[in-house]
């Protein structure tokens, strides 16, 4: 449901914020697909607009940029406030593609099915449903799929992959990739793309590796749209096309 009473709030709480004794305090950065939060200054590409308060975690899909308040969640397009959910319980992360779906601290929310009690490190959600992973397998909705240790899952192909450390399970092809243990984020966009402490690897479904970018990078963020997009350990962000070129 709307919640333009939630969005108030949020603005209240980003003026009565403290502030740091030796000034204002370095804005915290997040990258997206298309763009960068800075504090709560969304910069992309034709558009510049601020956002109530810096946000939790933002994400951005077919619907709109999706941003993530600890228990209110909002959509934006073009600068434009769309939709507003209030959120039954504190938020962790907004995950935009193909379908959105926000991790809370005691389950998973969508606005159609409302919050489920999925204990999940991480989630996606595609037209074959909402598959999430934890320590114990993949899951899909209360249906466990396949027993592992899994951190992140993402839409690959005609399916999901799950990874894990140093191994990546591809489901419903039921096949297992081999991937660096070291990686610290994933997206998906077609291919693979993972972040490691020396740059960005890119691998096919079959788990070839394409392509890499060398560099010192502490977040990424990737889709077919808007290719890749990274965030350098200062905050700056590193636009590349899907071969993992320079794009500007």
């Amino acid at each position: 449901m709307r919640s333009w009473i939630g969005a108030a709030l949020l603005l209240l709480l980003a003026a009565c914020a403290p502030r740091s004794a030796g000034g204002a305090e370095t804005p915290v950065a997040l990258v997206f697909p298309g763009g960068v939060v800075q504090g709560r200054w969304v910069e992309a590409a034709g558009a510049s607009f601020p956002l109530p308060a810096p946000p939790l975690d933002v994400d951005a899909g077919d619907q709109g940029l999706e941003v993530l308040y600890p228990y209110v969640w909002q959509r934006y397009l073009g600068g434009e406030l769309l939709t507003s959910y209030d959120l039954p319980a504190r938020a962790r992360a907004v995950r935009a593609r193909p379908e959105p779906v926000v991790l809370l601290e005691d389950g998973l929310y969508t606005p159609e099915s409302g919050w489920r009690a999925f204990p999940a490190r991480d989630a996606v959600r595609t037209g074959q449903g909402t598959f999430w992973v934890n320590d114990e397998g993949l899951w899909r909705g209360a249906d466990r799929l396949q027993d592992g240790d899994f951190e992140r899952v993402v839409a690959l192909g005609r399916g999901v992959l799950a990874l894990g450390r140093g191994r990546a399970l591809l489901w419903p092809a039921e096949r297992e990739l081999e991937l660096p243990r070291d990686w610290t984020a994933a997206d998906a966009a077609g291919d693979l793309y993972l972040l490691t402490p020396a740059g960005v690897h890119r691998y096919d479904p079959e788990g070839y590796e394409l392509g890499f970018y060398a560099g010192d990078f502490r977040d990424l963020a990737a889709s077919r749209a808007a290719g890749v997009w990274l965030l350098t350990q200062g905050g700056e962000p590193v636009h590349l096309t899907l071969e993992l070129e320079e794009a500007w």
